[in-house]
């Protein structure tokens, strides 16, 4: 399983998280028309601590869909080739800054403006030029990225023959069902082999 998992990982390490990436890895030597079934392996429970039921669901759901349409039919025990769903979610920090050119950067300097109000009358007028302000605003953003893997495995040989992995940052709120369809069928166009045309 390392020898495919670290080239996809590099591969999605050295693109941005944002928008979300795919990349995927096989092994050459596999004939993957030779294998007529699929199944589901268990559900990691670890994958419960940050992946919601419903979630869960569509997830699955479209991991069945995607193999279906590809040929594959669905075998509840002792198929062809076994498929494993691993979530990771880590929180990650990141900084920003923005400028507000008018407090007097830019060698401007801070420029103040005086009124006065008394008994000889009001006046308004500019009072002087200050040094030069650096007045940046650092605002930190707390966010989450989630990495999705799935495995295929041959189940008589007990050998991965297929990993795909997606990140990206995760949006607040509960994910559509549209949108997991949409990411998964991404992330299995990197199956060697295609959806049966109908």
């Amino acid at each position: 399983m390392k020898k495919i998992i670290l080239p996809v990982l590099l591969m999605l390490i050295l693109s941005s998280c944002n928008p979300w990436k795919f990349a995927g890895e096989y092994d050459k030597n596999v004939d993957f028309t030779s294998f007529k079934t699929f199944g589901l392996l268990n559900w990691d429970p670890v994958n419960d601590k940050v992946v919601i039921p419903q979630t869960k669901e569509y997830i699955l759901m479209s991991i069945k869909d995607e193999m279906e349409k590809r040929g594959y039919v669905y075998q509840k025990e002792n198929a062809d080739l076994q498929v494993s769903v691993y979530v990771v979610v880590q929180e990650e920090t990141s900084y920003s800054a923005y400028n507000d050119h008018y407090a007097g950067y830019n060698g401007y300097g801070g420029v103040s403006v005086g009124v006065g109000v008394g008994t000889g009358g009001a006046g308004v007028g500019v009072v002087g030029y200050g040094m030069p302000m650096y007045p940046y605003t650092a605002v930190k953003h707390d966010y989450a990225v989630g990495t999705i893997v799935v495995d295929l495995l041959n189940h008589s040989k007990k050998r991965l023959v297929w990993q795909g992995v997606g990140t990206g940052r995760l949006n607040h709120g509960e994910v559509s069902e549209k949108t997991v369809r949409r990411d998964l069928g991404r992330l299995f166009q990197t199956l060697p082999i295609k959806k049966i045309k109908k």
